[in-house]
């Protein structure tokens, strides 16, 4: 069967995280390495992340991402025993990383600064503002330079709200 690299981003139980980290770390690479996987790169994402909204109990919890070569066959079997980890794992999302993002990913996911490195440019993308004019739009309907609003736009919105019933 193909071996294939997969992500997986764990929501952890912050209390447990905060008394013993490595421990934690461990209990997860062994979970892995009992199905016959083999660990390539393990860190902490977040600690203590306020939740939108709260998980059994917790209100926070901590990120832990792990990549991790895997036969594809083995990863149901994988998924039941992290979902099995009541006291330890909130949560997991795991996806599968393309060949083809492989390198990429993983020269990323080596580097220290790889996880504020992935955050940033989300933030930075989220910043960015778009100016009509620059990408070649009109503006938006009902403003001066725009196509004109469906309403008619603001003028006609002015006169319908004078008029008396």
């Amino acid at each position: 069967m193909p071996v294939k690299l997969y992500e997986t981003l764990f929501l952890l139980d912050p209390t447990k995280v905060s008394s013993d980290a490595e421990g934690v770390k461990t209990q997860l690479h062994h979970i892995i390495e009992r199905h016959g996987g083999h660990i390539e790169v393990s860190r902490p994402w977040d600690y203590n992340h306020k939740l939108a909204y709260p998980i059994g109990k917790s209100k926070k919890g901590s990120f832990h991402i792990v990549y991790y070569k895997l036969e594809s066959t083995k990863q149901a079997e994988l998924e039941r025993d992290f979902a099995l980890q009541e006291g330890l794992v909130l949560r997991q999302l795991t996806s599968r990383v393309e060949p083809k993002w492989q390198d990429e990913i993983m020269k990323v996911a080596r580097e220290e600064g790889g996880s504020a490195f992935a955050l940033r440019g989300m933030q930075d993308e989220a910043t960015v503002q778009t100016d009509p004019a620059a990408i070649g739009g009109e503006g938006m309907p009902g403003e001066e330079g725009g196509p004109p609003a469906r309403d008619g736009g603001p003028r006609r919105r002015r006169e319908m709200a004078d008029k008396p019933d």
